[in-house]
């Protein structure tokens, strides 16, 4: 693994920082005002949702060269629901889906959300009581997974009716689904190895977003206490201020490593520890990225806890990524198992 990123990854980088920069957010309000399916039609014409697509079985991009075109939407906290789209193109290509299907997703002609389960840990079962649709804005279906199918077997089913839900984060709305008619078996059933393998991509695009999130809004945070004056002096000179901005730096350094390791393993080791690689990441991410959603806020002081501003958009988003493919209980859970299935086998 490089340590740092070659000249074509800093290209991508700085490409989706200025387009994210058309997008950001500032504010609530500003929310209403952003042409989302224009927006979509550029991604798109970017390349942005085709960069998993196959060329003799190889993906177009990594998975650490999607982390770097999602990061820079999640500190803009762009509406979009790309992390989805990249998740369900992904499935569908393991699973061997038609080429017209992908292509339409690639191209932005289509959108598929994801399906899944009430605590948000992982896709849902069809069939599954309480379900949720994340990333569904402009889908007309999502994937989920047939039960007893033999394997990891994706389905595609038609959203009717979903009703929204009340969630934390405001860029994201899910929904709650409501089965219908309409389901259609795409493509094979996935082997262990490929979905456990398609789970680490997950988990680590989730820990991604969480990073945008937060380098972007530390870096604000950092100029706002440059600049605000308190006591006749900037409250960037206050011990307190300070130590807060040194542990959320601490806290998203940390997160931003075990991510980029997490999503060079997807595609460079076995899946058992790429996804072991995931496990780690997010174990560390979920509980560092609460604890610096809040310190942002904090640092700004009053006007952070206000509706207007957007650091509370900012822990929000963090929030929802906190729980997104399992929390940190979840991802420790299964690090322990691992280890235990290992003892027992020596």
């Amino acid at each position: 693994m490089r340590a740092v990123p070659t000249p074509d990854q800093e290209m991508l980088r700085e490409t989706m920082a200025r387009f994210a920069a058309t997008l950001a957010v500032n504010s609530p309000a500003e929310l209403a005002k952003i042409d989302r399916d224009a927006a979509w039609r550029d991604l798109a014409g970017l390349g942005v949702l085709g960069m998993r697509a196959r060329d003799g079985g190889v993906p177009a991009a990594s998975a650490y060269e999607v982390t770097l075109a999602i990061e820079p939407l999640a500190g803009a906290l762009a509406p979009l629901p790309l992390t989805g789209a990249l998740l369900a193109y992904e499935l569908l290509a393991l699973a061997g889906a038609d080429a017209a299907l992908l292509a339409d997703l690639a191209e932005g002609r289509r959108r598929i959300g994801l399906l899944l389960a009430p605590d948000l840990a992982g896709l849902a079962d069809a069939d599954a009581p309480g379900a949720v649709i994340f990333d569904g804005e402009g889908a007309d279906s999502v994937l989920a997974l047939a039960p007893g199918n033999g394997g990891a077997q994706p389905v595609i089913l038609a959203v009717e009716g979903a009703a929204a839900m009340e969630g934390a984060d405001l860029t994201r709305p899910l929904a709650v689904w409501r089965p219908g008619a309409g389901a259609k078996l795409v493509g094979a059933p996935l082997a262990a190895d490929a979905f456990a393998r398609w789970a680490a991509f997950a988990v680590a695009l989730a820990c991604a977003d969480l990073v945008g999130v937060l380098r972007d809004g530390l870096a604000h945070a950092v100029d706002y206490a440059k600049t605000r004056i308190q006591y006749d002096v900037p409250i960037g000179s206050f011990q307190a201020v300070q130590h807060m901005c040194a542990d959320m730096l601490v806290r998203i350094e940390g997160a931003a490593s075990a991510t980029r390791y997490a999503a060079w393993a997807v595609d460079a080791l076995p899946a058992a520890d790429a996804l072991a690689a995931a496990h780690v990441a997010k174990s560390w991410c979920a509980p560092a990225g609460e604890a610096a959603g809040e310190m942002l806020m904090q640092v700004y002081g009053g006007i952070g806890q206000t509706w207007e501003h957007v650091a509370h958009l900012r822990a929000r988003r963090v929030m929802l990524d906190r729980l997104l493919f399992g929390d940190e209980t979840h991802h420790l859970n299964a690090i322990a198992d691992n280890r235990d299935a290992v003892r027992k086998a020596a």
